[in-house]
């Protein structure tokens, strides 16, 4: 008889929440088996301005996925976002200790202590702390363990966030009587998911870009390097399209869905449509060439924002492609436009053959991303309890 336990995943994005739940059988595979989704209220670029509206957003998904699985939910890994989130890399330093020079556990565990000691300012707390690799003398190494070396470094990225806006995320799902029993920043969620251990060995930059914000990852090594969020998104473009050409949000998002490309042909430049479709009274046509100014100048922004944040992996060649995903990722030649930027090869979302072909859509990456998150968790602590919403705010916010 096979042993199962079920994992759930709650994403708190900007358009929509998202539930999703997963059964891991034998503590090797998992299977999922429900889903609920509902819009996001309270939520704008990832950040939390009303909870109670929040709060009951992640009710009604969570009561989705309830009824498509008839049982009730307990905890959930967590996935945030939001502009609050910020990163920065520090290195610890250890000197090999032992008499012939090889690297030992405690050299090892010398040198992340010393690279995770720096304190934060008043109101900020870490949410990730991401080993990127070692260095033994200046030479990079994934596992160091047993190699000979004068110094050991240990490169570490740290991902951060305001206590405030943890804190909100975490009442959500508390307010629900439910516990958080993992925590994961989303962007790093998606990469898990979209992007293959070949290309997370070589070097991808995978960004996810949402409603409210784009979430970036870029793995090397097998490891994330760096990771964070550029403050733009596809309600940008909407917004834009309204402002820009006179239009409703409703029929901005409805042309953006149905019209906008990243980059348009001479002779889809020439041709135009209607505003509300209709061609009733108050109807008008607008170029498609407009709307593709207003679409490209957004989408060029955020490419050359994310250039700006990693220009030293463009630089020196270690980014060797990049992998979109999110909602905006299915807009038309955003690829196109996209390589044209960064200067590598660009694709879109790729899902396992283990995925349903009904889930393979870029939206649900994140979501996916937090179930594959909890198995690897839940493989590594088999047979441990699960961590109560007390161990999480001690992990979090350091208390005691």
């Amino acid at each position: 008889m096979s042993d199962s336990k079920t994992v759930v995943a709650l994403e708190i994005g900007t358009g929509k929440m998202q539930v999703f739940v997963g059964e891991i059988v034998d503590n090797k595979m998992l299977r999922i088996v429900g889903m609920g989704q509902a819009p996001s209220e309270g939520i704008k670029k990832g950040d939390i301005f009303d909870l109670r509206k929040a709060a009951s957003s992640a009710q009604t998904a969570i009561v989705g996925a309830e009824r498509t699985i008839s049982t009730g939910i307990n905890s959930v890994c967590l996935g945030i976002s939001g502009t609050h989130i910020k990163g920065f890399r520090t290195v610890g330093s250890a000197n090999v200790s032992s008499a012939d020079g090889l690297v030992t556990r405690k050299d090892i565990d010398r040198a992340r202590d010393d690279a995770k000691s720096k304190s934060l300012v008043e109101g900020k707390s870490y949410i990730h702390q991401i080993c990127c690799g070692y260095y033994l003398d200046g030479r990079f190494s994934s596992n160091p363990l047993g190699e000979r070396a004068n110094k050991i470094d240990a490169e570490f990225w740290m991902v951060y966030g305001d206590n405030e806006k943890i804190e909100q995320a975490l009442a959500i799902v508390q307010s629900l009587g439910l516990e958080v029993e993992y925590l994961v920043f989303s962007g790093i969620a998606s990469a898990r998911i979209v992007t293959s251990a070949e290309e997370k060995n070589a070097g991808v930059l995978c960004i996810d870009i949402g409603c409210g914000t784009a979430d970036y990852a870029f793995y090397k090594h097998g490891r994330p390097i760096q990771a964070g969020v550029i403050p733009v998104g596809g309600d940008h473009i909407t917004n834009d399209l309204s402002f820009g050409l006179r239009l409703s949000r409703k029929n901005s998002e409805r042309i953006k869905t149905r019209f906008a490309k990243a980059l348009i042909t001479e002779q889809e430049a020439e041709s135009t449509i209607w505003t509300e479709g209709d061609k009733q009274i108050g109807d008008r046509k607008i170029p498609v060439e407009a709307i593709n100014c207003v679409v490209r100048a957004r989408l060029e922004e955020l490419f050359l924002l994310l250039r700006s944040e990693l220009g030293e992996y463009f630089n020196s060649g270690a980014i060797k492609c990049v992998v979109f995903t999110g909602g905006t990722s299915r807009m038309p030649r955003l690829c196109e436009l996209a390589q044209r930027v960064f200067e590598v090869p660009c694709s879109t979302a790729k899902f396992s053959k283990s995925v349903k072909d009904s889930l393979r859509h870029p939206e649900y990456s994140g979501a996916l991303g937090l179930l594959d998150h909890a198995l690897s968790e839940t493989i590594k602590e088999s047979g441990n309890k699960r961590r109560s919403m007390g161990k999480i705010l001690k992990k979090v916010f350091g208390l005691r």
